[in-house]
C-alpha cells in the first residue's frame, strides 16, 4: 500500500487480460475494489446499477466498489479487454473515457501484468506500477476537461433556460449523455462549485427575481420553479436564506414606481 502525506492511500489488487471464446456476456457481481476496464477489441455491454454503457475499442470505464455491475447484452464477436482492480480513497478522476489518448494506459497495464506475473518483483513494485496507471487516468481527465470546456458553457446555458422547470442534476446528465457523477465532478473542476450547489444558487436567484419583481404569490412562484407543493419551496428558500419567501418580499416593499 502507498500512503501519501495527506493520509490518503492507494494499493494494487489484481490485473488481467480477458479474451472471449464464442458468445459472451459479462457476469453479474459486486466487488470490494475499483475496477478499470479498457477495451482492446470488440464491444462490451455493461451496466452498473441502473446505468448502461457500451464500450468500444480504446474506451475506458471505471466501476465502483460495492455497486452491482453486469452485462446486459450477449456478444458473439471477439471481445478483449484489460481489467485492473485497485483500492484507494483518492478522488476518482472520471467515470468513463471515450477519447483516443490511451496508448500510455495500455503500455502501463501491460507492464503491470508483467510485474504481477514475475515472481522476482515485489508487492511494492506492483503498487507503484498500479499507481502510475491511476496517475495516467488523472492526466486523461485533465486533458478531456481542456478539450470539453465548451460543454461547461452549454451546461450553464441549459440550466439558465430550464431553471424554472425544476431541472435536476439527473436531467442535465441525461440531456448531455453523461453519468451524473462524472458530469458533477467535471462541472466542479471547471467552475469550482458542485453542479448541485450551482443549481441551488440559480434556483435561489430565480426565486428572488420573482419575489422582488412580480406580484406573484408564493404558491405561484413555487409552481414556476417546478415545485409540486408550495411548502417544499418555502422550506427550500427558508433553509438557504434563513428567511421565509414572504418575509423576504416584505423586506423590500418600500419602493416607488413613477409613470412620468
Amino acid at each position: 500500500m502507498i500512503i501519501f502525506e495527506n493520509g490518503k492511500n492507494f494499493s494494487y489488487d489484481m490485473i488481467g487480460e480477458f479474451h472471449s471464446s464464442g458468445e459472451w456476456i459479462h457476469p453479474e457481481r459486486i466487488i470490494k475494489s475499483y475496477e478499470v476496464i479498457l477495451v482492446l477489441e470488440g464491444r462490451v455491454y455493461i451496466a452498473e446499477e441502473t446505468e448502461k454503457y457500451i464500450l468500444q475499442k480504446n474506451q475506458l470505464l471505471l466501476l465502483e466498489p460495492y455497486k452491482k455491475h453486469y452485462g446486459y447484452k450477449r456478444v458473439s464477436e471477439p471481445t478483449a479487454f484489460y481489467w485492473f482492480h485497485f483500492f484507494t480513497d483518492l478522488e476518482i478522476p472520471f467515470k468513463s473515457y471515450t477519447g483516443t489518448d490511451v496508448y500510455e494506459i495500455k503500455q502501463l497495464m501491460k507492464k503491470l501484468l508483467h510485474i504481477t506475473n514475475t515472481p522476482t518483483y515485489s508487492r511494492e513494485a506492483a503498487d507503484s506500477a498500479g499507481y502510475l496507471i491511476f496517475e495516467e487516468l488523472n492526466r486523461l481527465s485533465e486533458e478531456e476537461i481542456k478539450l470539453n470546456q465548451p460543454l461547461a458553457s452549454q451546461i450553464t446555458e441549459y440550466i439558465r433556460n430550464n431553471i424554472k422547470k425544476g431541472v435536476t442534476v439527473s436531467d442535465i446528465s441525461r440531456h448531455f449523455g453523461y453519468n451524473a457523477d462524472y458530469i458533477g465532478k467535471y462541472f466542479k473542476k471547471i467552475y469550482g462549485i458542485g453542479l448541485k450547489d450551482y443549481l441551488t444558487s440559480q434556483r435561489i436567484k430565480a426565486a428572488k427575481d420573482f419575489l422582488l419583481t412580480t406580484d406573484m404569490s408564493v404558491k405561484q412562484i413555487s409552481r414556476e420553479l417546478g415545485y409540486s407543493e408550495e411548502n417544499l419551496f418555502v422550506k427550500f428558500f427558508t433553509y438557504h436564506e434563513k428567511i421565509s419567501p414572504t418575509a423576504y418580499k416584505a423586506r423590500y416593499c418600500n419602493t416607488h414606481i413613477n409613470n412620468k
